[in-house]
Formats: structure tokens, sequence, C-alpha cells
């Protein structure tokens, strides 16, 4: 729910300069302040052309997070208000609130066409179940889509790809060795000519 818009404009302004600076423990207020500001725009009246240029030029927010603090929690207030409701109680601690990252990965997994509802409930668990760290949600989600795209390819084309990363990686790693070794003389330039060949060779077999 967004602020009244009878709500002082200054003191609403005064406020959400305060709640900026310790936005990591407060991001809910922090995002019901923006989404109000957004909506209703004061940042005109208070002399910015963009909503984005007062995020930067008076809270020191950058244009993604200004944006995914508010998205999350316009999300949350969409899709789950009894357990926003829940995180704005006194008694809740921060480490029970999810980080707004993880939130908006979720938002982003309901987004997703490719996404079940299994897939979904899944997101949800580590965001609001388990508030997993965001890195954690990151590497779900991401583990997901990539089920999902590999579940869509060629098995033919699948293994063609894995092939050449694998190939790929074993290059670079080769190269990287010779390079350090060739640099300083490690080894006896037979074993430099032979790595070079090896490449070569694997080389060939990219498809």
């Amino acid at each position: 729910m967004s602020l009244e818009t009878t709500v002082d404009k200054d003191s609403l302004r005064e406020k959400v300069l305060e709640v900026a600076k310790r936005h990591k423990a407060s991001w809910l207020e922090l995002g019901q302040y923006l989404y109000t500001i957004y909506s209703d725009k004061f940042y005109k009246d208070w002399g910015y052309l963009s909503f984005e240029t007062y995020c930067w030029k008076e809270l020191a927010l950058k244009q993604t997070t200004a944006m995914k603090l508010l998205k999350s929690y316009y999300f949350l207030e969409k899709e789950e208000p009894k357990i926003l409701n829940e995180l704005v109680t006194p008694d809740v601690r921060p480490k029970e609130i999810p980080n707004y990252e993880s939130v908006n990965l979720l938002r982003l997994a309901r987004e997703n066409k490719s996404f079940t509802q299994e897939d979904y409930k899944d997101v949800r668990e580590s965001v609001i179940g388990k508030v997993s760290e965001p890195k954690e949600v990151r590497a779900q989600v991401k583990r997901i889509a990539t089920e999902k795209i590999e579940a869509e390819q060629d098995p033919k084309e699948l293994r063609r790809s894995k092939r050449n990363t694998a190939i790929k990686k074993l290059i670079t790693f080769i190269g990287n060795v010779k390079n350090e070794l060739s640099s300083d003389r490690l080894v006896p330039d037979y074993l430099i000519k032979q790595m070079s060949e090896l490449v070569a060779k694997l080389e060939d077999q990219l498809e």
C-alpha cells in the first residue's frame, strides 16, 4: 500500500532521506516510501525531472538499486500482502526479513513463463521460508532456468555445446600454464612445443 497522498511532502522527503541511510536494515520501509514518491511523482515537486535523478542525487541510490527496492516492495504488497504485514511488525528481527535482492529474484521467477508453479514454490520457500542469501537464491534460479533450457534443446546439440565448452576451458588452462612456464623457462623447450601442439589439436576438435 502506498502512503496517503495527503502526507506532508516535506516531512516525507526528510523521512525517506533518513531511512535511505539505513535501508539495508529497513528496506521494506524505504521501498514503501519510494513507491509512494514514484507513484505520486513527488520528486517533481522537489525539483527533479525524473525519479532516477532524485534517487541518485538526494538518496545516493543507483537507478538499479532504487528500482529493485521499489519493485520488490510492490511485489510483496501485490503477491504476498499477508507476509508483508507480518514482516513490518515491530517484533520482527532483521534476520527474518528477506533481502530485497532475493525478493526481486522471486519476482523475476514469478514473471518467468518457463517456471512451473512448483518451481516458483521452491524459490518462494528459499526466499520467504528460509530467508536464504541472494547468492543462494540466484544460484537456485539459474539452475532451474538452465534445466529448462537444456530440456528444450536437442540432445545432440546439447552434447556438442558441452563438449565445446569443456575443450575451450582446457585450451585456456593449457595456454595459461604454457605462458607461465615459458616466461620463466621452468621446463625444457620441447615440452612447451608439445603443449602448443596439444592446443592446436584441441582447437581442431571444436565444432
